[in-house]
């Protein structure tokens, strides 16, 4: 009988399950493309620093985000087209930087977002935006060819952001 109990407290504490604690810095396991790198910074349980950058392109953007069933929802502090600067005055440098988005405003289970990315482990897995399709890999480049002398060096492989720290 002891055993009984001791079974059914173990699959209870196991079934407890805690929020999951994004706080830390993630970055593209690859370039995708080729170019682009995506990095993002979980500073506390709400707020984020978001880079995206890549051939003549680098975005700086702030926001929240929100975990829910294994999602976390970015929703950036501008709204889309909108410049993010640190002063009043907008200068061309800022300008020519590009710090603004394109994503359009989002709503998931009353939860506004541009941006959504898929929890597991840690790593963070990115939806489409288009079609909101989880996408699990993308091209990257590769410095050897697909076949000994000849092919492509194009690869198809595992597209994800990775916990570094």
């Amino acid at each position: 009988m002891k055993i009984h109990y001791l079974i059914i407290s173990i699959i209870f504490l196991a079934s407890c399950s805690s929020k999951k604690n994004l706080n830390g810095k993630y970055r593209s396991n690859k370039a995708e493309l080729g170019f682009f790198v995506t990095e993002i910074n979980f500073e506390n349980d709400k707020d984020f620093k978001y880079k995206f950058s890549g051939d003549l392109q680098h975005t700086e953007l702030t926001g929240t985000y929100k975990v829910e069933n294994k999602n976390a929802y970015l929703k950036f502090n501008k709204e889309k087209g909108q410049i993010e600067t640190e002063n009043d005055s907008i200068t061309i440098v800022e300008i020519l930087s590009g710090n603004y988005h394109n994503y359009d405003l989002k709503n998931e289970s009353n939860i506004d977002y541009h941006l959504k990315y898929k929890i597991k482990g840690n790593r963070l897995f990115s939806y489409r935006i288009d079609n909101g399709k989880l996408v699990t890999k993308s091209k990257s480049y590769s410095n050897t060819k697909r076949f000994l002398l000849f092919g492509s060096k194009w690869k198809t492989s595992r597209s994800y952001l990775k916990k570094i720290n």
